[in-house]
């Protein structure tokens, strides 16, 4: 009887266990969100470096990737919004603060399309990316002026630079420059583009506006001239860069520029840690886009 007894309490005990661990499985699993339908931006916190996130129609791309330090929580940023898998992952060039975190993502998550500039440096941030590119077995592209990739929404991302006739002496005017455009609504992303870069863009591409713009090399006063901000004309700007950097960041100057321009809605991740910012459905249909 009393053999009996135990084995009956041993089993209830089983069954406990086994409940509390699937309710913890559980819990673990709707812990993370769904990844959203929206049009969206998110210009994620990763200290002194940039990171975003393009969403449209449940896919994501993501423009750079920090620093190899803010790797780890970035990954569970992506995790946490319910990001399985990259439609595309942007290298805008190959400095530590923008793709210092790439290795960890491109282990972490599938990635379909990558882009990156054809600049190179010899860092082992830079050699990490590399490999874990040949590892997952991705192709990367060096897009040219004009290359666009379509999300199946409608929603594109259109590659604007760098020209020809910008210098490589300066990898930061090597960027590559990129606009994520709903049809009604336009975010450009200058990576860390100086201002030879900005008169370059805007001699080749004119009629250049946008509504948000990631503001170049976190806000540094070489980038972001009145000049070039009077251009594209901004409503909304958003500066990547860590609390009490050493670098200044974002200067003086570039917050006098933005707001002689007329751009009053200034964004620091700094201050506001990571902003996202909603954006207007894209105009055409996935049956209609290219």
């Amino acid at each position: 009887m009393k053999e009996r007894l135990r084995r009956i309490l041993w089993i209830a005990a089983a069954v406990i266990l086994l409940l509390n661990g699937a309710l913890f499985a559980a819990g673990r699993l709707s812990a993370a969100g769904e990844l959203t339908l929206d049009t969206e931006v998110h210009f994620i916190d990763v200290g002194q470096g940039d990171a975003a996130l393009l969403l449209s129609g449940g896919q994501a791309v993501l423009v750079d990737a920090g620093t190899v330090e803010s790797a780890p929580s970035l990954v569970r940023y992506l995790e946490g919004i319910g990001v399985t898998e990259l439609y595309a992952a942007i290298a805008s060039h190959p400095h530590a603060d923008h793709i210092g975190g790439m290795a960890q993502v491109l282990e972490t998550f599938p990635v379909e399309h990558f882009y990156m500039g054809p600049e190179t440096q010899n860092t082992s941030c830079y050699a990490d990316m590399l490999e874990a590119l040949e590892i997952q077995g991705i192709q990367p592209v060096v897009p040219s002026d004009g290359d666009v990739l379509s999300f199946g929404s409608g929603a594109t991302v259109t590659f604007l630079g760098p020209a020809d006739d910008v210098s490589a002496d300066n990898l930061n005017n090597r960027s590559l420059i990129a606009l994520f455009s709903t049809g009604a609504q336009r975010v450009l992303f200058m990576g860390d583009a100086e201002s030879a870069a900005e008169q370059s863009l805007l001699a080749h591409h004119p009629d250049l506006s946008c509504d948000i713009l990631k503001v170049g090399h976190h806000g540094a006063a070489t980038s972001s001239s009145e000049e070039f901000l009077r251009t594209i004309h901004p409503s909304v700007a958003v500066i990547s860069c860590g609390i009490d950097n050493d670098y200044g960041h974002p200067s003086d100057q570039t917050l006098q520029n933005l707001s002689l321009a007329g751009v009053d809605d200034v964004r620091i991740t700094a201050e506001d840690s990571t902003v996202v910012l909603p954006l207007n459905p894209p105009s055409q249909s996935k049956e209609n886009a290219a």
